[in-house]
């Protein structure tokens, strides 16, 4: 069964008696001392109530069955000026504002509150409220990722690679949600800075944009990627031709020059 005990009353033996003054006063003077004080006397019990498990007492976690109680909590506490400014209380009116839809009374009742469908929902919303920087990405999964640049030898003489450092040049961590798109410039730059930058970038096909490239070559960097689009078709394209500076077949795939061209 559920039992309610009024806040207010004072305890027999004091639960918190183990605990020296310096902890008490941490204790005390930390959210749980707020909570205690300020926000558990105002909670609207009865509202509450059917959300828990009357034989463990336990909330439902998920956000479609607690999505009316934040939007009660937000509300009651919204003007309260110590609440106002808890990061708990600023982690509910992120949640309300990023998951949940708030639809207008009809009829003097009162507001319906509904999750928003995924699809809605931006991939930079609160993820953790424990880690409320982290995104989110359908490719990426829930939290953050590294843009990490090394250097490399291309050479295959065993002699020379036993010889040659690959040194990491290149380290930055951004949320999951960021394209990797975003990430070559900021790290032509870094390394730039530091005279680290290289003069030729190997990268995936997402690094390697049309813009990405002209604001690379600016920097004197060559970047070679993989281009967007699916791989070619079987048999031979224009690229396997050689071609003179003006346009004109030089040769064909298996080294012949044409008979004639146009």
């Amino acid at each position: 069964m559920i039992s309610r005990n009024d806040p207010r009353q004072g305890h027999l033996i004091d639960p918190w008696a183990h605990l020296g003054p310096k902890r008490r006063k941490l204790l005390e003077n930390s959210w749980a001392g707020l909570f205690r004080q300020e926000i558990l006397a105002e909670l609207p019990v009865d509202q509450i109530a059917p959300w828990f498990r009357s034989d463990l007492g336990r909330p439902s976690k998920e956000l479609y069955t607690v999505c009316q109680e934040i939007f009660l909590l937000v509300e009651r506490f919204g003007e309260h000026p110590e609440v106002s400014r808890m990061l708990s209380y600023r982690m509910l009116h992120r949640v309300l504002h990023e998951h949940c839809e708030v639809k207008p009374a009809a009829d003097r009742g009162p507001e319906e509150i509904t999750v928003k469908p995924a699809r809605e929902i931006s991939a930079k919303s609160l993820q953790n409220p424990a880690d409320p920087e982290a995104g989110y990405s359908g490719h990426k999964g829930q939290g953050y990722q590294v843009q990490v640049m090394e250097t490399y030898c291309d050479s295959e003489a065993p002699q020379v690679k036993a010889q040659t450092l690959n040194l990491i040049t290149h380290v930055a961590v951004a949320p999951s949600y960021e394209s990797d798109t975003q990430a070559l410039l900021p790290a032509l730059k870094d390394t730039q800075a530091r005279e680290l930058g290289p003069e030729e970038v190997l990268a995936d096909t997402p690094y390697g944009s049309d813009d990405n490239c002209q604001q690379a070559a600016a920097l004197n960097v060559e970047v070679v990627a993989p281009v967007t689009g699916p791989p070619p078709a079987a048999g031979f394209s224009l690229a396997d031709f050689q071609m003179s500076s003006e346009g004109l077949v030089l040769a064909c795939p298996q080294g012949e020059a044409p008979v004639a061209t146009n």
